[in-house]
């Protein structure tokens, strides 16, 4: 099941990437032990099993954010502003996947 897919960023290959708020019923609950954050392990492409630490931001707008090891990650891929990423959950698997699409490629 796709979770969402978007075009990235300048921010979101800098620095974090922000999810959809309406992902939230699909990742781990956020209480107790988990409330500052959670690890989702998402595969890539190449069967490269990723820990990004995601956290969720409260203020005027809830967000969810995927910070660590997400730029190690924008970086190995060579990801640019303009490129698309979507995330996948299938119910019988514990990690997400995750593809990415060249902005140029799509012109």
């Amino acid at each position: 099941m796709q979770l969402f897919a978007r075009a990235l960023t300048s921010i979101e290959v800098e620095r974090r990437l922000i999810l959809p708020i309406d992902c939230l019923p699909a990742l781990p609950r956020f209480e107790g032990s988990h409330e500052n954050g959670i690890t989702l392990q998402v595969m890539d492409d190449v069967e490269i099993l990723w820990n990004f630490r995601c956290k969720k931001r409260n203020g005027a707008a809830d967000r969810l954010a995927i910070e660590t090891d997400w730029i190690q990650f924008v970086n190995s891929k060579k990801l640019r502003s303009g490129d698309i990423v979507a995330f996948y959950k299938d119910d019988d698997r514990v990690y997400y996947n995750v593809d990415f699409f060249s902005y140029m490629a799509t012109k």
